[in-house]
């Protein structure tokens, strides 16, 4: 590669850097594109049609879904957050006096406590309940804050339809004009990771969004067996929490349970414990084989990386073991990485 090419590329990368935060809906729109693609090709082998009809059906088909299953949440969710939003003075009262009964309940050994210690579990108590009545109060501006972003957010989402289907379109032409930049040889070589690693990303993304499925499914279903009050919310939540890789859905489920053993709520208490008890059996028994089936290694390789990754550096290494199984074979396909005759990974 040319000195001049080097440094074009060196900065064309610090301004994409640079802009990534002020591009969002692009760069959504671009990673959509992405992994839109292999159903383009599909379409256009199977139906026998240029890209640009392809391109078209796959989008109108991508339309109807984001468009009725955004509808579907997002009127529910919004219609259960406001009624949840108008009772929560009703939960903080609630859950004041259940906490001041609780406090009458152990006075008797609060005898034995001395005053200071007494006295700072009381302002634990008032504290406590300041943030359930503040915690309320943000929900409910965040909450209308959000329906007066209503109109920014479909700007944005317009922006993002608009340069998904034209990054659908020329797709092929980025991808030639990004190898360009590299030699013959190099460009075979990267190309082939990159083809690699592309396929690999689709698959983990692909794994997740099926995770995040089956979570929402046993949670929804569960808590409908329990017969709690905002079932799609809740169970929304859950999903939120458990995408994060250092949280995951017992740090909702749990301490929610607790409080239900807490204050008499044993049925339900033990109905949260049960479920989380599911969704967490389902979850490990499943990740190996699905990750290892979707980003193209053994579910034994995935299930090995997860775990040293996990005693290496905790929850992130679930992501990050797996992740370096994808590349060291992407490199070594490559001819990157040369240590003889290496069998799939």
């Amino acid at each position: 590669m040319s000195y001049k090419k080097i440094i074009f590329l060196t900065v064309t990368i610090g301004i994409i850097i640079f802009l990534i935060p002020y591009c969002i809906p692009i760069i959504l729109a671009l990673l959509t594109a992405i992994l839109l693609e292999p159903a383009v090709q599909v379409g256009m082998r199977s139906l026998k049609i240029k890209r640009q009809l392809s391109v078209t059906i796959v989008f109108i088909l991508f339309l109807l879904i984001f468009g009725l299953s955004g509808y579907w949440i997002i009127t529910t969710l919004v219609v259960q957050l406001l009624d949840v939003t108008k009772n929560f003075p009703d939960y903080y009262y609630l859950f004041a006096d259940e906490a001041q009964e609780l406090f009458k309940h152990f006075q008797g050994y609060y005898i034995q406590i001395p005053n200071e210690y007494l006295s700072t579990i009381q302002q634990g108590i008032e504290s406590l309940k300041d943030f359930v009545l503040g915690l309320a109060t943000s929900i409910t501006k965040n909450l209308f804050d959000f329906i007066a972003s209503i109109p920014l957010i479909l700007v944005h989402t317009i922006i993002y339809l608009v340069a998904m289907f034209l990054f659908c379109l020329d797709l092929p032409k980025i991808k030639i004009r990004v190898l360009s930049i590299f030699s013959d040889s190099t460009r075979e070589k990267i190309d082939l990771v990159v083809s690699q690693l592309l396929k690999a990303f689709i698959g983990f993304f692909k794994a997740q969004i099926i995770f995040c499925f089956i979570t929402f499914i046993l949670s929804f279903v569960g808590l409908l067996i329990l017969k709690v009050e905002y079932a799609l919310v809740l169970s929304l939540c859950v999903v939120l929490v458990d995408i994060l890789p250092i949280l995951g859905a017992g740090s909702f489920l749990v301490p929610w349970a607790i409080y239900n053993f807490v204050f008499g709520s044993t049925h339900l208490g033990i109905g949260l414990i049960i479920l989380f008890a599911v969704i967490t059996i389902v979850r490990r028994v499943i990740e190996p084989k699905i990750l290892g089936a979707s980003i193209g290694i053994s579910a034994l390789s995935a299930l090995i990386s997860m775990y040293i990754g996990f005693e290496l550096i905790g929850f992130i290494g679930l992501i990050i073991g797996p992740a370096l199984i994808i590349i060291l074979q992407a490199l070594y396909k490559a001819g990157f990485i040369k240590i003889g005759k290496l069998n799939k990974i």
